[in-house]
């Protein structure tokens, strides 16, 4: 899974079938998102949508704007009332140019 893979799909040149997957996975909805966001812990999300961010700033074919999956993670996360510290938030804010993270568009 992604979530428990991250670092390695970012530093590492194995791995290629999970990461074209995940590339794959930036065009899935919040909706299709729900089932897996469900089975992970918090630590895991953040992983997951860490992955997403670091993933659009560094690798090609992960630039996905107001789609970026880490987007849906913290939707999640604050509907379910399980929000990180801004601490975290700035810092995974921080990693990134793209101005939708962490919550998307203003209006949907």
């Amino acid at each position: 899974m992604v979530a428990a893979q991250a670092d390695d799909l970012l530093s590492s040149e194995e791995n290629v079938a999970l990461r074209e997957q995940a590339q794959a996975w930036i065009k899935c909805s919040a909706d299709q998102w729900l089932p897996v966001f469900e089975a992970l812990n918090d630590e895991q999300l953040l992983s997951l949508a860490g992955f997403y961010i670091k993933a659009e700033m560094s690798l090609a074919g992960f630039e996905s704007g107001a789609d970026n999956p880490a987007i849906a993670v913290f939707r999640y996360l604050k509907d379910q009332g399980r929000l990180p510290g801004k601490d975290v938030i700035r810092a995974l804010k921080a990693q990134t140019s793209n101005r939708y993270i962490p919550y998307g568009k203003v209006m949907l």
